[in-house]
């Protein structure tokens, strides 16, 4: 989405478009990783010295208002998705990271479609999280056993 675009759409959403909220809603709208509410902060924080997590966190609730991210609720912390498509998140279980991954997506599509035809229930959006570990954390991990064992 362009920045125009983006304008736009809040716009048409009723919302006072400030140079704040544009830095935050880019900072999740064009980042693949799944930014917590900290992330965001520390994105545009150099930009805006005294932006505030109040800011943000107001920004975020519109943003997901308007239908163009979602918040992703974990155990310890809420990250933030702009990828509304079904698919995969990756989360890894040592660092936290959370990626997309488009293998699985056409699996995901059948079975949304499935479960709207055979329960006869309007699904809205759906969530699929696998957990492990990510290439970086897999290869510590390897490394501390390997380690341990010796």
């Amino acid at each position: 989405m362009t920045q125009q675009e983006l304008v736009a759409w809040l716009r048409d959403w009723g919302v006072r478009v400030t140079p704040q909220r544009l830095a935050i809603a880019e900072a999740v709208l064009n980042s693949t990783d799944h930014p917590s509410v900290q992330q965001i902060y520390e994105r545009v924080r150099d930009h805006f010295p005294s932006m505030t997590l109040a800011t943000i966190y107001s920004t975020l609730g519109v943003l997901e208002k308007s239908g163009l991210i979602q918040e992703l609720p974990f155990a310890k912390l809420s990250r933030y998705e702009s990828n509304l498509e079904p698919h995969v998140n990756l989360v890894c279980i040592e660092c936290g990271n959370v990626v997309d991954t488009s293998l699985g997506q056409e699996a995901v599509l059948r079975l949304k479609a499935l479960i709207s035809e055979e329960s006869n229930f309007d699904v809205a959006w759906q969530r699929v999280d696998f957990h492990g570990w990510c290439r970086r954390c897999a290869l510590e991990r390897r490394d501390r056993e390997e380690a341990s064992q010796v």
